[in-house]
């Protein structure tokens, strides 16, 4: 496996998605969803997502993928380290939410 690092704020984001998720719905469901976030950021990791979109257009380097209804945007650095940069909701303003 590769290093993997999250951002401040995709840590912030996964306790947003957790605190959200508890309160909709319910802890099991937050656990489930919360793992389900975090296997997809493992398999960046290990190079094992086949189905991920480039989003140069808004940061060079920047990749995205689909995880439930969520992006997991991220970079591979040259000494191939994955920095997930944000976790942000499909219907969210992404280019404004990167911004931040």
């Amino acid at each position: 496996m590769n290093k993997l690092i999250f951002t401040n704020k995709a840590v912030d984001d996964l306790s947003s998605i957790w605190e959200y998720t508890v309160r909709t719905w319910s802890v099991s469901q937050a656990e489930h969803y919360y793992n389900l976030l975090i296997d997809c950021c493992r398999m960046i990791s290990e190079s094992k997502i086949t189905t991920s979109r480039r989003y140069d257009e808004v940061m060079a380097g920047l990749s995205g993928v689909k995880a439930g209804r969520h992006i997991i945007f991220y970079t591979i650095s040259d000494n191939h380290c994955a920095t997930i940069v944000r976790i942000l909701h499909e219907k969210m303003d992404i280019r404004q939410r990167l911004k931040e």
